[in-house]
């Protein structure tokens, strides 16, 4: 296959169904890219269900089960786009999500982020967040804006919302870390912006959808562990570096105090 715009990477655990109308949408609204479906060892027809759809730009592979990020990082290997972009298959995209993230990353930029519309499906609310600029301050970096993020509004966090320079990825052999069930994106995103050049851009349109509430009891159990928010935080802390700055060193405690407080409001 020849080199293509984006690489779209959605993993599929026993979620044919909403990932094929997931994968129609995508597929109805940007012509220049290949969808990898990375079937991590459902036990029910979605293999056939994707199938179905028979569009020479969907690839379909199948592996053992080993969770999300085992199967994006399968994805990775196989993704042959310029740009990389991950969706997960109980998730939504507006229309024009490609191709608006793929014209974002002109010269220059390293990674754009999108706004996102959370549906809860809990009490059925929905709202859009980070629509807002967050501007660099003078002389910041992408490790000082990463880490002001992350205290404020979050919208740093997750891979989902984010588009990735392939080279980048596939050349500084970065991976996502299959010992972690939590804050596993957050530490990729790190470790991408770590080996980039070029400033973030954001997208501030509610192009991702993302349904909370349909995570699994195991996630939430890792959630309700400590332990897993010290690994974050002990990643965090590796990243900044061995001699942070005075604002860097205040701005990590907030965010350990931010996060302590995030973990006790799981026992509620």
């Amino acid at each position: 296959m020849s080199r293509v715009d984006v690489s779209v990477i959605i993993p599929v655990y026993n979620t044919g169904a909403s990932a094929k109308k997931l994968i129609k949408k995508i597929l109805g609204s940007f012509d220049d890219l290949e969808i990898i479906v990375v079937d991590d060892g459902s036990t029910d027809d979605s293999r056939d269900l994707l199938k179905a759809i028979g569009d020479k730009r969907v690839k379909i592979f199948g592996k053992e089960n080993g969770g999300p990020s085992s199967a994006r990082n399968f994805g990775i290997e196989k993704a042959k786009g310029k740009y990389l972009l991950f969706v997960d298959s109980d998730d939504d995209v507006e229309n024009g999500y490609v191709d608006k993230m793929v014209k974002a990353m002109n010269d220059g930029i390293a990674t754009a982020v999108c706004g996102v519309k959370y549906c809860k499906l809990d009490n059925n609310s929905k709202e859009d967040v980070y629509l807002d600029d967050f501007p660099y301050r003078e002389n910041e970096n992408n490790k000082d804006l990463m880490l002001r993020s992350l205290l404020h509004d979050g919208r740093m966090y997750p891979a989902f919302n984010k588009i990735f320079r392939t080279n980048i990825v596939k050349n500084n052999k970065l991976k996502f870390d299959e010992s972690m069930d939590f804050g596993e994106d957050t530490k990729f995103v790190m470790d991408y912006l770590e080996n980039v050049d070029g400033a973030i851009k954001f997208v501030l349109e509610p192009l991702y959808i993302y349904y909370a509430g349909t995570s699994t009891s195991t996630a939430k159990k890792m959630q309700g562990e400590w332990k897993n928010w010290k690994k974050c935080f002990s990643n965090l802390k590796k990243w900044v570096g061995e001699y942070p700055t005075l604002g860097q060193r205040k701005t990590l405690s907030l965010i350990y105090l931010k996060w302590r407080a995030s973990w006790i409001r799981t026992k509620f």
